[in-house]
Parts: structure tokens; sequence; C-alpha cells
């Protein structure tokens, strides 16, 4: 006999994404020293606040952006020397990502939010502001250009009945089914017979 059970699961109730165009301008030097040439540039998205209205999610977040580069302190015979630095920022911005209601289902506030993806789709680096040390040239800032597509869905909290089949008889193992001829303490024996009994 079947069982009856209210099961309480969050179910996705949309979807959707959209990109951003971030600009900045943003100076190293000073106060650290100017740019002699890039060593490596790293980028990721922080999304700290998302919430759901009607039909879109609005967001906050961060794009950090890591840049390591060398830098000139003083040149001799052709051989340029400094220390390798970083700088780190962090962009803020902001939007909304309208969401696609699936079938039967509405975006509505109260909904949760979650991120499903943050991807940097492409980005633009202009070095700027030169300036001379040593008579090498360096740069004193960096325009930054980027662009960012992020996805989101919302889900909500449904509660949605099931039947259930109950559970068969098991053995004292519980990992095989009990025979009906068998109890669990019954064992056979498959010793060989003695000669007398032939």
């Amino acid at each position: 006999m079947s069982m009856i059970k209210t099961l309480q699961v969050p179910v996705i109730v949309g979807e959707g994404e959209a990109q951003f165009f971030i600009e900045k301008d943003t100076r190293i030097s000073p106060p650290s020293p100017p740019v002699f040439t890039v060593k490596d540039i790293k980028k990721w998205v922080e999304v700290y606040t998302a919430k759901v209205i009607k039909g879109k999610v609005i967001f906050n977040a961060f794009l950090w952006k890591t840049v390591v580069y060398t830098t000139v302190e003083h040149v001799h015979d052709g051989t340029v020397n400094g220390a390798v630095y970083h700088s780190t920022f962090k962009i803020p911005f902001g939007g909304f990502v309208e969401l696609c209601p699936f079938p039967g289902e509405k975006v509505e506030e109260g909904a949760k939010a979650e991120l499903l993806d943050a991807d940097i789709e492409g980005s633009k680096d202009i070095w700027h502001d030169e300036d001379c040390v040593e008579g090498i040239k360096v740069f004193n800032k960096l325009l930054e250009k980027t662009v960012v597509r992020l996805k989101f869905k919302a889900t909500t909290i449904q509660h949605v009945t099931v039947a259930t089949l109950p559970k068969p008889p098991y053995s004292c193992d519980d990992q095989m089914p009990i025979s009906k001829e068998k109890s669990c303490g019954d064992t056979e024996d498959f010793s060989e017979p003695d000669e007398d009994d032939e």
C-alpha cells in the first residue's frame, strides 16, 4: 500500500543572463612606482548582493583586477634593474538582469536569487600618462575596459506531494529478502554423507 508524503523542495522558476560594460581609469603612480612592463594580469568578478524583484534580479558586484609589473630603479650598461610590484583594483558595478519565467511559473519578489555564472567576456587595457625614469618610458595610469556576463536563476520553496511504496521485509543483515521457507537462524548442511549412511 502506497504512502503519501509532502516534500518541501526548491524549484527553479526562471533564468536569465546579460552583459555589462565596465570602464575605469585608475592611477598606479603615485603612490606605487610607475609601470615598466606587465608580467601578469588576473581578473575576477564578485557578486555580493542579489535580490529578486518582479521579473528581474538586481545586483551589486566588484570587478577585481591584480596587475603584476616590473619597475625601473636604475639603468646600467643597457640593463634595467627594478623591483616587481603588484596593484589590485576593486571596481564596483551593478545593474539588473531580466529573468525568463519557466512554463507555469512566475518570477516574483521574495524568490531567491542565485548566481549561475560570471564570465569576463573580454577586456582592453590602455596604459597612458607616460613618464620617463632613467631614460626608460614608464606608465602611471591604466584605463580599464571590460565586458562581463552574468547569469542568474530564481528559486522558490514549494510543497510537492509524492506517493511512496512501503519497504519490503529484510533479513537480519538488512541485505537479502527473507525467505518464506527459512528463518534468519536456519542454515544448510553441505557436508558429505557418512559411509555408514549409504
